[in-house]
């Protein structure tokens, strides 16, 4: 049986849940240590997406630093709103990368790159955009600073309708080649920058056909009937261990290579983020992850691997079928 790629990546940001450039903290940060010790114990190997916020703060850049020592991988992570140059209006619009200027993008980028190279002592090669912001221009951008890995696309989903956002609608579900001159969704054989997206999809197969039906009754009066064909998210933040391991086998029966787990950070801390207001909830989401994980290892074997190792095992695949 073929071994299955689980990749677990942790969008690491500052507390401040709704787009702020005042008053940011980083609190959440001092959580990490206890997760990266939950995690070690699983067996996984993190993929920490890090933010300018988090980078810019002394005591958690000295966290990330240490979870870079303990074997995980520190990638980028761009929030619009609050990485300079800040040249553009605090709009709603503007907080999607995609919908700044192609210059303004690359200058943001390059800061946030230099901010993770000076404090957290890393030369990020892996990036994901802030609420999946994800355009043509960042793909360009990204080969500008370097860059390898993005991992900013979320199958199925569309956000245009929140601030104009991308549309992953018809994404691949496993890891693809992007170019910058071409749609973000469309695969291109000689791309230069690898897609590792997330895991999205539905209960049931075929997946293209119940993402027709949903967003069918994305409509006033029918989207109530939209519990007839769920969306599933691989997050434990928006799922049960139940849900996401359905999602799971249907992504390995539909032969996906990988599966990707993900949550942000401010989860960790009671009150910062809506998915776990208590003590309580952020419990259920570590326990969420341990049965989600035990039980997948049941079904099939697995390999944790950082999102830049899932990229190589795509590049070593291509390799070796020429």
């Amino acid at each position: 049986m073929r071994r299955v790629l689980l990749i677990v990546s942790i969008d690491t940001e500052e507390d401040n849940w709704h787009r702020s450039r005042q008053d940011v903290t980083c609190e959440n940060i001092a959580e990490l240590p206890r997760q990266a010790a939950f995690l070690d114990r699983l067996g996984v190997r993190p993929t920490y997406f890090t933010s300018y916020q988090v980078a810019r703060d002394p005591r958690a850049a000295d966290v990330v630093r240490q979870l870079r020592a303990g074997g995980a991988e520190i990638a980028a992570h761009l929030h619009p709103w609050n990485t300079p140059p800040l040249t553009e209006p605090f709009t709603a619009r503007n907080s999607m990368l995609k919908n700044l200027p192609a210059s303004l993008q690359l200058a943001k980028l390059e800061c946030l790159t230099a901010a993770l190279e000076e404090s957290c002592g890393v030369q990020p090669r892996a990036f994901r955009a802030g609420r999946y912001g994800f355009g043509r221009d960042t793909v360009a951008a990204l080969l500008r600073c370097a860059y390898q890995v993005d991992s900013s696309v979320t199958p199925f989903v569309s956000w245009e309708k929140l601030d104009d956002g991308p549309t992953f609608t018809s994404a691949p579900l496993d890891i693809y080649r992007l170019a910058p001159d071409r749609d973000v969704n469309e695969p291109v054989e000689k791309g230069e920058l690898i897609e590792v997206p997330l895991s999205c999809g539905f209960a049931q197969r075929p997946f293209r056909a119940w993402a027709r039906l949903y967003r069918a009754l994305d409509v006033p009066g029918l989207r109530r009937l939209r519990g007839l064909c769920r969306r599933i998210v691989l997050s434990p933040e928006l799922a049960s261990a139940a849900e996401m391991l359905t999602l799971s086998r249907r992504l390995l029966d539909s032969g996906v290579q990988h599966l990707h787990l993900s949550w942000h950070s401010p989860s960790l801390k009671p009150g910062l983020s809506p998915f776990t207001a208590t003590t309580a909830d952020v419990a259920r989401l570590y326990a969420t992850v341990e049965e989600y994980l035990r039980r997948l290892s049941r079904i099939t074997p697995l390999s944790f691997v950082t999102v830049s190792q899932a990229a190589a095992s795509r590049t070593a695949a291509e390799v070796a079928t020429c």
